[in-house]
Parts: C-alpha cells; structure tokens; sequence
C-alpha cells in the first residue's frame, strides 16, 4: 500500500478496511451501492505504456474559442475479457469492442480533450477543436494504464483518469500517463460511499486524496469524481472546499458551460458501438 498524507491515517484507521467492500462505480443517477469495488486487474498485457506524448494534450492551433458545442463525456471501467467468476462482468469492456468505438469517434470527427481544457474553454476562453469529447475511467485498473492509451495514443488524444489513491495503482503507471499527457484526477482515497462519511471521514477522503496526488506528481487535480455516483449537498460542499473546481458523476447527459460544474454528466459505456452511438445522438 502506497503511502498517505499524514491527516488521512489519523482519519481512516476504523474504514480502511470496510471502503473495500463498498459499491463500485455504476449507474445513471445516486442511489444506494450494489455491488463491491472490482479489484485492480493483475493481468500483464500490454503491460508497457506507449511513450510519445500525445497531440491534444495541449490546445491545437486549429482550436477555436468555445462556440456552444455539447461536450460528451464518457466513463470507462476495466477493459479486457472478465476473468472467470468475475461477479460484475458489465463493468468491462472488451479490447476489440473499445479499439472500435475509439476509431468511431475519430472517424464521426471528434477529438479528445481533457476536462481541464473543456473547463478551461467554458470559463476562460480557452479553445477546443470542433467536435470536442472527453474520455475518463474510473477507478484505475492496469489495462486503463496501458491498453487504453496505446489505443488512443493512434489518435492523439490524452484520456483522464480517476484514481482510487489507496492500493491501487502504482506511482510508476501513473507518472507514465501524466508524461504522456493524460489528466489524473481523484476518485476518492478508498471509494466509500461518501454520504454515509462521518464529518472527518469526508474531509479526508475528499482532500487528503487531491493533496496526495498533487504533492506526489506536481499537477493540480482540478476534478472530483463521486464514488458509486453517491453524493448530497455535503459531499458537494466537502468538494467546493477541497478546492475542486469540478466533479463528475454517473447522471447520463452532456456537459455545457450551463451545467452545474460539481455535477458534470456523463455517459457510462458498458456495451459495444451502438451503445455509443445512442448515447452520442441522445
């Protein structure tokens, strides 16, 4: 187990244990948890991340300033083939099944974008290219370390992750992604369901894990992602004053600079191509 900020051994000793037996992330709108946190794939395959930096993970010169685009934003779990008596097989993805919605999308003409410079375009003038898309996954499984970017990487596009910052994984694989230019943000230190957090609980969960990745890796982490789509208006608050300017959820819609940005839509994929492509002309 990697190791924490100081604040959040003092607060996690009595859920540490208890987090890893709450829901995973699923669904379109908060409700209860289902089922536990898949554990973090072991599989070696694909097991180096490509290298070269990718193009959109910096504005382009053919971006323009935001001119009112929808912007979708999709939610992957674990790719791959479930291993057998995997309780939760929906929860992935297929390899071929994502190679194919990935070139899709190139094709349909959309470019992936980070959520920092969607946000950065809403807010501040910044640019995005014509058909903008963000694609995030949730929790940090190998296989969204090193398949998912060699895959997108074809395209020139970053991806974002959300990362569980308790066990899951490692410093190394993340570093590789920050160096290839993908947005790391927080999904929560042990992904509990937050709105049953005693007060400290929340604090610690919310902030120490944003602290823990910026004073590891030397980015901002501007984005909160809602464990198992649990929130209320504490939790949202809890995320206000960590200093998030965003956080995502599970609620299926597009993102525009009219959304509450501490409630950002998106589209969780679980199947294949036509699941997509409803989504994407919803």
């Amino acid at each position: 187990m990697r190791s924490l900020p100081s604040a959040a051994v003092r607060c996690l000793g009595p859920i540490l244990a208890a987090a890893l037996l709450l829901a995973a992330c699923g669904g379109s709108a908060p409700r209860p948890a289902t089922h536990p946190r898949p554990a973090a794939a072991k599989s070696p395959r694909h097991a180096a991340v490509v290298s070269a930096k990718v193009a959109n993970a910096t504005p382009q010169a053919s971006w323009r300033p935001y001119a009112g685009q929808k912007v979708p934003i999709l939610v992957y779990h674990d790719l791959g083939t479930p291993p057998p008596g995997q309780d939760y097989p929906g929860l992935y993805v297929s390899d071929a099944d994502f190679e194919t919605e990935m070139a899709w999308l190139h094709a349909a003409g959309y470019e992936a974008v980070t959520l920092d410079e969607m946000m950065n375009a809403f807010f501040h003038h910044g640019t995005l290219p014509a058909k903008p898309i963000v694609i995030t996954f949730d929790n940090g499984y190998i296989p969204q370390a090193t398949f998912a970017p060699s895959v997108m990487s074809k395209y020139g596009w970053p991806g974002v992750l959300n990362e569980i910052t308790v066990d899951h994984l490692s410093n190394a694989r993340l570093a590789g992604l920050i160096r290839l230019g993908w947005e790391i943000d927080s999904h929560s230190l042990t992904h509990p369901d937050l709105t049953t957090a005693t007060a400290a609980e929340l604090q610690s969960q919310v902030a120490d894990s944003r602290t823990f990745l910026q004073r590891t890796f030397h980015i901002p982490v501007n984005s909160f992602c809602y464990p198992s789509n649990r929130y209320n208006a504490a939790v949202v608050a809890a995320v206000k004053a960590a200093g998030y300017t965003n956080a995502v959820t599970e609620n299926p819609g597009f993102a525009t600079p009219q959304t509450d940005p501490y409630v950002l839509p998106r589209f969780e994929i679980e199947g294949g191509l036509s699941e997509l492509q409803a989504d994407l002309s919803s």
